[in-house]
Formats: structure tokens, C-alpha cells, sequence
């Protein structure tokens, strides 16, 4: 049944087979089936108690898949209680698996690469094998709503980015995010493009501040929407919001927009309202993106969002006033139950209308039904021994980087995009690895960033920054730290292999 037909049966008064709808659930049990609880290792029994009262989603982190075995039995704990709660509906497991430096599966020879690798090598074709080696991954444990791929676009120096963007090319990224989705969902992985509106331009990291992106409708559709607009038409299953402010399309203050009014000292001004809160962008991401999948919320805690709704209860109410169908609540069994409080007490004072509500909760089922989520056989802990050594995905990871390893070409530095940045250091693992056999291996600053000189006429860096100087002979990069790449950039250094790779467009 197509979603939209999904979604007229389900957010009616009486669901499929006489079931109760999502308007008769009690308002306690509607709010929790649009919460999406983080869970670490350690908080299994909080998550359980709010999977019992009918939580529509977990995402996991990375304690919490550790242990692969421990983790596919936990999966299928979590999906026979979802089906005997009082929404009788299998859970979205979700986890950031990206590639590259946010992975939650444990890092490997088979961790895919970063997306910016996969903009270096520059096929579409190994970005899709990338998306359907990942859902085979996360599928095996359980896993079975990947929050990726990263649509915004590497434009400006921002360290909560870097090499999670394809490239800075609209079109380059598009094609590339598309192929991505497609593998990933054509895995069984239901995907969630992220950060809508865009946080490229923007230089605040919004786990930290309120990024604000100096754009208008026009560039945005341009510029930022293209490689979401790509994954939409890739089928993909959810758009994410992002924790940013956009001024210039904005516009109106959120009481003019229909949402409840928000409290702050006398004497001040409401801060910027984040695009994960907006009417706004929830209205834009279904009309300019033509989308009716699930809208999510980036994580409620982080810094961007919650300094503007002043506590994460109030965000999720804010996030579904405004259009949201799933509010993204990290780390903290105390929030989570926040949350569920806020929504409940928001709706019997009349500040987040019920209808609204039993709207985001008809959407996350038809979405779940669409996916038939309800009917996939449990996971099976005794098949994923070897599971980040399947050969298939640790020739495809090995391939993936050798053609992503970029020789950088001298010339002055304004020739060069000097403000490319990452969050990776200069690896241990790669030092010890280079002066095994380059004795003379010697880790530099340049000071734009560090690289490693082979010697005289050979260095290497791993993602990012790139040094203001190039030191004189061959400069080759790798885009992330993951094992695939340092082993094809020592290859590389060593003649064994070229340097395909090229820049991605900045």
C-alpha cells in the first residue's frame, strides 16, 4: 500500500482490523511513539520500561554495540516487547552509521570510508555498494534505521562536519547521497538524510552553539536542497532538521507562527528558533522537497536547540508543534521521560493540538507498516562472529580508499582549499605503521596542521586540516582514519599503488 494511503488508514479514528487508531491511544502512549530514546550501554532497563508503554524508536550508540552478539540478542528483546506494548508496533533501531569517524558498529578493516573519500573517488557506483555493505552490517545485529546519509554540503570550515559531506559540489553530492540511499535501503536500512535545511556554511558546531546560515529561499534551493532533494527522490525514508538558524527565511517570530510561546527572562528577547523547531523549514522540507516520509529531529539535547526552548521537553513540544514526526532524544533516561511528560502536559493545556500529535504517530506507523518492520525475522547473535570480516565488504572498503587517496599539488596556498578541515589527528596507528617502514618517518607541523614526512621527498596527512605550506615532493591524503584508508595511503607512499583521488569541488 503506497505511504499516503498508509497514512489516511492510519491516522483515522480506527486502524487496520478494528484496531484503536493513533487518536485512541492515551496521550502517554502517543508521546512516547514519536520519541526516538538513545540508549549506551548500561540504561537497558530505563529503555525497557518505555518500550513496554510503547517508545516507537531506539538508536543506539556505540557502548551498545560493542559486543555484536550481546547486541542482535538485544535487538530482538527490544522487538518482542514493542509488539506486545500497547501500540503493538515493531521499533525503529536506529545508529549514526556513516562511514568514516561517526561509526557506532565497532571500527574495522571493512568501516567504510568517509563520505568526503567517497566524493574524492568520484562514483556514484561505490557509493551505493558503500550504502548496501553498511545495511547488511547493521541489519546483521538488528539495526534497521541508519541515520545517514549526510546531505549537507562542505562549504566553510565547521569541525562538526568535515569529512562526513560528499563534497561541496551541489551536484557532485547529490549523486552521490542518492547512490547511498539506494544501496542502504535496497539492504532493508531505512535511511534518514541529514541535517535539513543544510549546515555547510555555517562555522558553529551545533552540538556546542546555534549555527546560522547566512542564506536566503532562493540559494538554499540552489545550492543546499539539491542533495536532499536527490535522496528524495531516491525514496528515502526520513529528512532530518537541524539544530540552525536561517534569518533570511525565517522570518516571522514563532508565536506569529502558530507555535506555543516561549518562556524567557523579562527583559530579553527569544533566542534565534533552530530549523528543528521551525514551522518554517517542516513546511518547506514536505513542499520544496516534495516529501512525505518521516521528518526527525536532530538531538534535542544539543546545545543548538535546547538554549533556544530552554530544556529538551520543551523542544519535543516545540519539534511537534511544528511538524516533527519523531523528536530525537541521546543520552539520558531522564529526558526521555521528560519528554514524554512535556508532550502530555503540552497537549492537555492546549499548547500542542492533539491532532497534531496522532499525526506524527500515524506517520511513524505507516512508515513501519510500509517497511513491513513487524514481519522481518529477529537477528540472529550467533551469526555475526565474523561479521566485520566479510571479504565482500573489506575488498569494497579497501576499494573505496585506494581510489579516494588525493596527491595534493604544490602551488601557493589561496590555489588550495585551506580552511578544509577534520576533527582527526595524525593516527598513532599510522605513525607506528609508516616508521616500520620508513625509519625515518618524522610527524611535522606546517602550521595549518600536521603531516608525516616519509622522508625527503614523500608526506602524508589523514583528513584535514591541510598545512598553509606544502612541504617540497609528494603530499598525499587520506580522508579519514578508518583502517581501509591508511593502509591504501601507505600503499600509495610506497609506489604499491596511484593516487586516483581528486579534491573534492570547494
Amino acid at each position: 500500500m503506497p505511504l499516503d494511503d498508509e497514512l489516511r488508514v492510519l491516522t483515522g479514528p480506527v486502524g487496520p482490523s478494528g484496531a484503536a487508531g493513533p487518536a485512541d491511544l492515551p496521550l502517554s502512549v502517543q508521546a512516547l511513539a514519536v520519541l526516538a530514546a538513545g540508549e549506551d550501554a548500561g540504561q537497558e532497563a530505563q529503555t525497557d520500561e518505555l518500550v513496554a508503554a510503547g517508545l516507537g524508536a531506539v538508536v543506539l550508540f556505540g557502548s551498545a554495540l560493542r559486543d555484536l552478539a550481546a547486541a542482535a540478542r538485544r535487538a530482538g528483546t527490544l522487538q518482542a516487547a514493542a509488539l506486545r506494548s500497547p501500540v503493538g508496533a515493531p521499533l525503529l533501531v536506529g545508529a549514526d552509521q556513516e562511514g568514516g569517524r561517526v561509526c557506532r558498529l565497532p571500527l574495522s578493516a571493512s568501516t567504510m570510508p568517509a563520505a568526503l573519500a567517497l566524493g574524492a573517488a568520484r562514483d556514484p557506483g561505490l557509493a551505493r555498494q558503500a550504502g548496501r555493505a553498511t545495511a547488511g552490517q547493521l541489519q546483521a545485529v538488528g539495526v534497521n534505521w541508519d541515520l545517514a546519509p549526510v546531505c549537507d554540503l562542505w562549504t566553510r570550515d565547521n569541525s562538526g562536519l568535515g569529512s562526513r559531506c560528499f563534497s561541496a559540489d551541489p551536484e557532485a553530492a547529490a549523486a552521490l547521497a542518492a547512490a547511498f540511499t539506494d544501496g542502504l535501503q535496497a539492504g532493508g536500512v531505512l535511511a534518514c538524510a541529514k541535517h535539513f535545511p543544510g549546515h555547510g556554511d555555517t562555522a558553529a558546531d551545533s552540538h556546542f552553539a546555534l549555527p546560522v546560515l547566512a542564506a536566503d529561499e532562493a540559494l538554499l534551493r540552489a545550492r543546499e536542497w539539491v542533495p536532499f532533494a536527490a535522496a528524495v527522490r531516491a525514496g528515502v525514508a526520513g529528512v532530518m532538521l537541524g539544530h540552525l538558524a536561517v534569518p533570511a527565511v525565517e522570518g516571522l517570530p514563532a508565536q506569529e507562527q502558530g507555535l506555543p510561546p516561549r518562556s524567557v527572562r523579562p527583559g530579553t528577547s527569544p533566542p534565534p528558533l533552530p530549523a528543528s523547531l521551525s514551522p518554517t523549514f517542516y513546511r518547506l522540507a514536505r513542499e520544496a522537497l516534495a516529501f512525505e516520509g518521516l521528518l526527525v529531529t536532530d538531538s534535542l539535547g544539543m546545545a543548538g536547540c535546547v538554549r533556544a526552548a530552554g530544556s529538551v521537553g520543551e523542544a519535543a513540544v516545540l519539534a511537534l508543534a511544528a511538524g516533527a514526526d519523531i523528536v530525537v532524544v541521546g543520552h539520558g533516561p531522564r529526558e526521555h521521560r521528560e519528554v514524554r511528560d512535556a508532550v502530555v502536559g503540552a497537549v492537555a493545556a492546549g499548547r500542542l493540538p492533539r491532532e497534531r500529535l496522532a499525526e506524527a504517530v500515524g506517520r511513524v506507523l505507516a512508515v513501519k507498516r510500509a517497511w513491513n518492520l513487524a514481519h522481518r525475522g529477529a537477528p540472529e547473535p550467533d551469526a555475526v562472529a565474523h561479521l566485520l570480516q566479510r571479504p565482500s565488504d573489506l575488498r569494497l572498503a579497501a576499494e573505496i580508499a585506494r581510489r579516494s587517496i588525493t596527491e595534493l599539488q604544490p602551488g601557493p596556498a589561496a590555489a588550495r582549499p585551506a580552511f578544509l578541515r577534520g576533527s582527526e589527528a595524525t593516527p598513532p596507528s599510522l605513525v607506528a605503521a609508516a616508521s616500520a617502514r620508513w625509519p625515518a618517518a618524522d610527524l611535522r607541523d606546517g602550521g595549518g596542521g600536521p603531516w608525516l614526512s616519509l622522508g625527503a621527498d614523500t608526506h602524508v596527512l589523514v583528513t584535514l586540516p591541510i598545512p598553509d605550506a606544502l612541504p617540497e615532493g609528494r603530499v598525499l591524503l587520506a580522508y579519514d582514519a578508518t583502517s581501509a584508508s591508511l593502509s591504501a595511503l601507505l600503499a600509495c607512499a610506497a609506489g604499491e599503488a596511484p593516487a586516483e583521488g581528486r579534491l573534492p569541488r570547494i
